[in-house]
């Protein structure tokens, strides 16, 4: 399976429900890991807890959701992307396939609105170390994880 950009995403993002910039106004973006995945083309929010397969905290806020930092968008070419800072779990003893990044903030009446899901390609493991998801670089949009031409 690849990406999984929502069906609903794209009618949100067209409708102005999804604000990507840094600026004033900007929307809260979320991510969290997924052992297996919970989600379709037709899903429409995040889906928390591990009976929807997200990574079990274990009783430790090193697996808890993440809040994205730093969002941009990079219009400068025909392809125009979305870039965050790079996150990590520290001390990490988890397996994790996939990830999804929601919009925590309301848009269009609902809060947690799926924007997309990543595919690992395979489980993940960190034991005892740092598990990190590195956006790419955004002046080379055309590989960013969210992008539009």
């Amino acid at each position: 399976m690849a990406n999984i950009i929502p069906y609903s995403f794209r009618g949100a993002l067209f409708s102005g429900q999804h604000n990507f910039s840094n600026g004033a106004g900007k929307n809260t973006f979320n991510i969290s890991l997924y052992t297996g995945n919970p989600y379709a083309f037709t899903s429409t929010v995040y889906l928390p807890g591990t009976g929807n397969q997200e990574v079990d905290p274990g009783g430790s806020s090193n697996y808890v959701v993440k809040t994205l930092a730093n969002q941009a968008v990079a219009s400068a070419t025909a392809v125009a992307s979305i870039d965050f800072d790079n996150v990590t779990w520290t001390s990490a003893t988890f397996t994790a396939s996939y990830a999804a990044i929601y919009n925590n903030s309301t848009v269009d009446g609902t809060q947690n609105r799926l924007v997309v899901v990543l595919d690992f390609f395979g489980a993940k493991t960190a034991t005892n170390g740092d598990f990190t998801i590195a956006f790419p670089d955004a002046a080379t949009p055309a590989n960013a994880i969210i992008s539009m031409s």
